[in-house]
């Protein structure tokens, strides 16, 4: 069994430091770990020496074994465990040293053998139960909260629920590990439990929940970046954009041991870009291009990023040169990703100020990239040929250039080609396209091409749709 399997959390062997003395005790512990930190020569004879002075107080003894056990020492770690079971064979700490030594040593049976003792010589410790729970998580979940359900009994004041919340998170049943949360007291959890609680609620996409216990633990824990990042994370799902950017802000600048994702700076510029503080914005998303941390497709990400900073900017050209270097850069761009290139100029061929001329530069690039999209990724066919008719519409209202044609020709082709199981919403929505395809049709026969057995043709197939159209019985009248 591997060590990664165990519920440690760091805590399992850091918070396991010096146990409580009796009041009346001269705890020599603290000296013991200095001592053994120094790793002085001498050091286990100057050990030795503290040891005679508590070799009756079990947990003292433990807690010198446990000093050695912090520096990986296993042998003095267990004469002192030893000693610690024979000063006492009733009290855990002998028991619970033993079991750790073992979980260090990647030996999960045998530790959870210890730690059953512990409880069998100790049922008042709530230390052996809490270990053998932790140990066992993983293989026995439902006989590690079976454990800590013993526990409650023997300390009702003992947290058993965040405990029993930690386990089921980690069996990932974040159902119950939700449910065990709920039920504890918030202001018993460390900064890691309230992490965990505001994270299973955020993938449950609670977010106004995620969001209040990320918030209780700020405040507890200012300066712990896993619960500033989950208030900056929660808040912009809910578009609370103002507080997003104060925690981003915390989580960037006044956090301890930071270490940052794609998913950081992308969700801090996004609230800064929805702020319109836009220079901030691409300051941080050109972090994601700086940080030698980031994976290299998430790197390809931010340049989408930029793009829409610029585009909202009214920055066209900026716009297009970093959403270029997005789709230069994705190994497979899907339809959806391409044809956002295509927004782009159609966003110009859409603005009211925009001049004839660039609507027409916007329009010859608009249109080439719309053409492969459909040629590539036919299951968009009809999308972007319906675009390209739209587009086309644009630059000729009057119909003169006939520029439209070709695409609403296309239209006419995909739709009456597939009629096979569509739904009630697909097909109104190629009716909606197929009468704008033949109307274009009828006005471009009549008063382009001054054909009228053509477009009464295609106003005989307008009535067929739409029998009450005013403009198709006007052109069926005519000789």
């Amino acid at each position: 069994m591997k060590t990664a399997k165990y519920i440690l959390l760091g805590a399992m062997m850091t918070v396991i430091s010096a146990p409580s003395m009796a009041q009346d005790a001269v705890n020599v512990v603290p000296q013991a770990t200095e001592i053994i930190k120094s790793k002085a020569a001498d050091a286990d004879k100057q050990v030795n020496g503290l040891y005679k002075q508590v070799k009756k107080d079990a947990k003292q003894v433990a807690g010198i074994g446990r000093a050695y056990l912090g520096i990986k020492d296993f042998t003095n770690a267990e004469k002192y465990a030893d000693l610690a079971i024979k000063a006492n064979k009733k009290a855990a700490a002998g028991y619970v040293l033993k079991g750790d030594i073992c979980v260090l040593q990647d030996d999960g049976g045998q530790a959870s053998s210890w730690f059953e003792q512990a409880i069998y010589f100790d049922p008042q410790d709530p230390e052996g139960y809490r270990r053998y729970a932790q140990i066992n998580s993983k293989s026995d979940p439902a006989g590690s909260i079976a454990k800590l359900e013993q526990l409650r009994s023997v300390d009702p004041n003992y947290p058993v629920d965040i405990v029993a919340a930690e386990i089921e998170s980690r069996a990932n049943h974040t159902d119950a590990a939700i449910n065990y949360y709920s039920k504890a007291r918030m202001n018993q959890m460390e900064n890691y439990q309230l992490t965990d609680y505001s994270m299973l609620l955020f993938l449950k996409q609670d977010y106004n929940k995620s969001l209040d216990v990320a918030k209780y633990g700020t405040e507890k824990f200012p300066r712990y970046a896993s619960l500033n990042r989950l208030v900056m994370l929660n808040d912009v799902n809910l578009k609370n954009y103002d507080e997003a950017a104060v925690y981003g802000d915390k989580l960037f600048n006044a956090s301890d041991s930071a270490k940052y994702s794609y998913v950081d700076y992308a969700n801090y510029g996004t609230a800064l870009q929805n702020l319109k503080r836009n220079d901030e914005a691409i300051a941080v998303f050109n972090k994601i291009l700086d940080d030698p941390n980031i994976k290299q497709e998430d790197k390809v990400a931010s340049y989408k990023n930029l793009s829409d900073v610029y585009k909202s900017m009214g920055d066209i050209n900026k716009a297009i040169e970093y959403y270029k270097l997005f789709l230069e850069k994705t190994e497979k761009p899907s339809a959806n990703q391409k044809y956002g290139l295509a927004q782009i100029y159609k966003s110009i061929i859409n603005a009211e100020n925009a001049t004839p001329e660039q609507r027409k530069m916007a329009y010859d690039e608009f249109d080439p990239i719309c053409t492969q999209i459909a040629d590539e990724f036919p299951d968009f066919s009809q999308y972007v040929t319906y675009q390209r008719a739209k587009m086309a519409n644009k630059l000729d209202p009057e119909l003169k250039q006939g520029l439209a044609k070709p695409a609403y020709d296309k239209i006419i082709e995909i739709v009456t080609g597939n009629t096979d199981n569509i739904s009630d919403d697909q097909k109104a929505e190629n009716n909606k396209q197929l009468l704008e395809a033949y109307q274009y049709n009828m006005v471009y026969a009549l008063q382009i091409k001054n054909d009228t057995p053509t477009s009464k043709s295609y106003a005989a197939k307008i009535l067929e749709i739409d029998p009450e159209n005013a403009m198709a019985k006007q052109v069926n009248t005519l000789k």
